[in-house]
């Protein structure tokens, strides 16, 4: 039962991890896209990294019973982390492949972060020059509103590159 129960939940970790390596994949199309001021695959990506997260929702919830179950059935504390559990397990080829997986996940993640970061930075930067943009392009309120209608606004005299008068 423990083996099953542990087996079980090294499939779930290794699901886990395939599911983080391809939201990565999914995050650097994202910046390409956001470089390339590709909206539509933007988007496109965007559906593809909730569905993921949502799988990966799933899973964490599945890993957590599995946890929960593993450690039922070796007569460890219930609140176990994997960690923990993988001190316990006897079997040396089945713990590497565990410590292997969880080192992998646990990679993935971190690399996931810093892409993640590295897109808010890109997606900032372009809120930040659309702003400049607008600001550039639109009128300035005070010339829009304030002042008297008709009233007449001094222009300078036209001066030519002659002066006639001199």
């Amino acid at each position: 039962m423990a083996l099953q129960a542990l087996q079980a939940l090294l499939e779930t970790i290794e699901k886990l991890h395939k599911l983080h390596r391809s939201l990565l994949e999914i995050s650097k199309r994202k910046s390409d896209h956001l470089k390339a001021n590709d909206m539509d695959g933007l988007q496109k990506q965007l559906l593809a990294e909730k569905k993921h997260v949502q799988a990966v929702a799933q899973l964490e919830k599945l890993r957590i019973k599995q946890t929960e179950a593993y450690a039922v059935a070796s007569g460890l504390p219930v609140p176990s982390t994997v960690s923990e559990l993988l001190e316990q397990i006897t079997d040396q080829k089945l713990a590497l492949r565990f410590e292997h997986e969880l080192i992998g996940l646990t990679e993935t993640v971190t690399e996931l972060k810093k892409q993640e970061a590295l897109n808010q930075q890109l997606l900032e930067q372009s809120m930040q020059f659309l702003q400049i943009s607008l600001d550039m392009l639109a009128p300035s309120i005070q010339s829009l509103n304030y002042g008297t209608p008709n009233q007449d606004q001094q222009r300078p005299q036209n001066r030519t590159l002659f002066d006639s008068k001199a």
